[in-house]
This record gives C-alpha cells, sequence and structure tokens, in this order.
C-alpha cells in the first residue's frame, strides 16, 4: 500500500511521500514541493522535490526514481551483464523510459544501437521535462526509443541483442505481459547464443515468491543464470535483487577488467569489487530463493 499524506509539522503542513510495503513498513520521505501531476492510459505519474532525495519518480503511487539514489540502481542493472560480454553492440532495454539504463549504456563506446521500449509516454516526457539530467541518452543518435509493450516488441522484431535489460518488473502493474513464460522465451531468442539478459527482480525479502517465479521461467530457457543485489535506500527494506542469464558458455558473473575499471571511473556505486561480492548472497535469501 503507498500513500501521500499531508502531516502538520511547526505550524505548516507538509507533504510527505509514503511508500509502504502491505502497510506495515516501508519509507517515508519528505516533500519540497509538488512538482508534477499527470495520468496516462496506465497509470499516475508524479514528481515531487523531496529534502533528502531530491527530485524523485513515482508511477502509480510508488516511488520509482530518486535524483540521489539513481546510480546503485542504474549502474547495477546495467554493468555486470556490459563488462562480462566479450563486446557489446547492440543492446535493448525494456521499460527504459527514464533513462537512467539508458544513460549507463552509452557509456561503451563499443555500443552502436540501443532500442528502449516504454509502454508509457508520459513516463519518457516527464523525465525529459522535470529529470532532464536522466534524458540526455535520448538525443543520442545510437538510440531509439519505442512506445509499446515489450512483449510486443519481441513478438514482432527479428533483431538478436548482445545485452537485453528489463528495467519493468511491477507484479500485477500495468504491464503484466512481462510475468510470462512465454515473454522470457522470446528475450531468450533474441539473445541467441551469446547475449546476456538481466531482469530487475524485485526485493528479494518481501517478494521472494515473485523472484522465484521469475527463476523458475528464466532457467526453463537459458542454459544458466545466476541473482544478484545491491543496498537501495529507496527500495523496500534497502535490497533489490537482479536476475542475469545467458546461453552462452562464457561465465555471466565474469569481469572485464580492463572495461570495468573504465566505466568504474565514471560510477558512484559500480566497481570491480561491488560487482563481484553482488553475486554472494547472504543464507537466508540464499534459501528462500533455492539458490
Amino acid at each position: 500500500m503507498n500513500a501521500f499524506v499531508n502531516c502538520p509539522m511547526e505550524n505548516e503542513t507538509s507533504i510527505w511521500l509514503q511508500n509502504l510495503v502491505c502497510g506495515h513498513s516501508g519509507l517515508i520521505i519528505k516533500v519540497k514541493q509538488p512538482v508534477f501531476c499527470g495520468s496516462s492510459p496506465f497509470q499516475k505519474v508524479e514528481v515531487f522535490d523531496t529534502y533528502r532525495f531530491g527530485i524523485t519518480l513515482c508511477l502509480g503511487g510508488t516511488v520509482v526514481l530518486t535524483e540521489r539514489d539513481y546510480e546503485p540502481y542504474h549502474e547495477m542493472m546495467v554493468h555486470p551483464a556490459m563488462v562480462a560480454h566479450p563486446h557489446p553492440k547492440r543492446v535493448c532495454i525494456i521499460g527504459g523510459g527514464d533513462g537512467g539504463c539508458l544513460k549507463e549504456v552509452l557509456k561503451y563506446e563499443s555500443v552502436e544501437r540501443v532500442v528502449v521500449v516504454e509502454i508509457d509516454s508520459l513516463v519518457k516526457e516527464t523525465i525529459e521535462n522535470y529529470m532532464p539530467c536522466f534524458a540526455d541518452g535520448f538525443g543520442d543518435p545510437r538510440a531509439e526509443v519505442v512506445i509499446g509493450d515489450g512483449y510486443d516488441y519481441f513478438k514482432e522484431t527479428n533483431e538478436s541483442f548482445d545485452a537485453i535489460f528489463v528495467d519493468s518488473y511491477d507484479p500485477g502493474g500495468p504491464v503484466r505481459s512481462l510475468e510470462t513464460a512465454d515473454f522470457f522465451s522470446r528475450v531468450a531468442a533474441a539473445a541467441g547464443e551469446d547475449g546476456i539478459v538481466v531482469v530487475q527482480t524485485d526485493s528479494p525479502i518481501l517478494r521472494a515468491d515473485t523472484v522465484r517465479r521469475t527463476i523458475a521461467n528464466v532457467s526453463a530457457v537459458f542454459r544458466q543464470y545466476k541473482p544478484y543485489i545491491c543496498t537501495l535506500r529507496s527500495f523496500p527494506e534497502g535490497v533489490c535483487s537482479f536476475l542475469i542469464a545467458s546461453n552462452s558458455v562464457i561465465g555471466i558473473d565474469g569481469i572485464n577488467r580492463e572495461r570495468c575499471e573504465e566505466v568504474a571511473g565514471t560510477c558512484e556505486y559500480y566497481n570491480e569489487e561491488m560487482h563481484a561480492g553482488a553475486f554472494l548472497l547472504p543464507q537466508g535469501i540464499k534459501m528462500s530463493l533455492n539458490c
């Protein structure tokens, strides 16, 4: 359950964002001022200027992107796969309308083409208007933005990709087609034998059941897969999980050290140590995910 409340403080009304999980626990963020509120056919889109996290994007009442918590999420989503692949040239990002993954992918000179598939055009427009620091990549000549359902895109395209990032994981949300076994089968086909796929899999603590279902779908169509995690202050319980997978015979948690050192110099969170440590899961998470 997520809600926005007005709370009196020191003789004035302050707005707080409540990002709650099942109404029992979560994060409360004090807002300086509302910036934007709009609705699309898919969801409510809001932007707030907050004291602790800076400009914050909320979709459907849930905090999904903050100015000051950007790096851990997008850097850890993108760079483990990009430094593991021998030479990534063609990349696809599903649900990348916030521009974050695109920004990180474009740091690699080897990348020749990036397709961003975003179902909600209002998300991209909102980022461009109110969070332009994340929108730079949309103007890069290597980038193409497709407004549509990621499932439909893979159903219709004949393109293959070296890296695919599924940055749209919201069980029961507006893009439920991305939760199906058939979707992952089509992703595997687009990745071919050497492509690497990364799926954001939410909180491994609060939603272990949905993570296990994703692992089941992925393991059915990929030769190898591994879950990994990062800490994220604005995320429920502070931990976000990802699943990396491939049909390649090359290890998916390997590191091209030269490329890793080069990109780490542009990062706030990611480096070789964080890369290696992300795959070392706490015992409780390993047991809950049956890893």
